[in-house]
């Protein structure tokens, strides 16, 4: 068995497991936020056809989201942004940066 490894955000945790890794507060994609976490969106990628359609909603640079469920299959995700709560494609969620903050509620 191979020994443990320390976590790539350097907050000093180990696992042995690296899908068990701490996320800490790196940048990451909407589509790849946890479940009842909440995250400010750093940029939203300029070439991509929704960009437009989800600024309408708030979901631009330096607002505030919670991503509150995952679909069973994968394909749609919840978030909570204002107090609104949208359902928006994982493919859609992969061109939204973010950057994982503390919860409010």
């Amino acid at each position: 068995m191979k020994g443990k490894k320390q976590c790539p955000c350097c907050c000093g945790s180990k696992t042995g497991n690296k899908r068990e890794y701490h996320v800490g507060n790196r940048e990451m994609t909407l589509a790849e936020l946890p479940v009842g976490t909440a995250a400010t969106v750093l940029k939203v990628t300029p070439d991509w056809r929704g960009r437009k359609k989800f600024a309408d909603i708030g979901v631009i640079a330096g607002s505030e989201l919670v991503m509150e469920a995952h679909a069973p299959f994968g394909g749609l995700l919840r978030v909570k942004i204002m107090e609104t709560s949208m359902a928006l494609h994982r493919d859609d969620a992969v061109n939204v940066m973010m950057k994982r903050g503390e919860a409010s509620e």
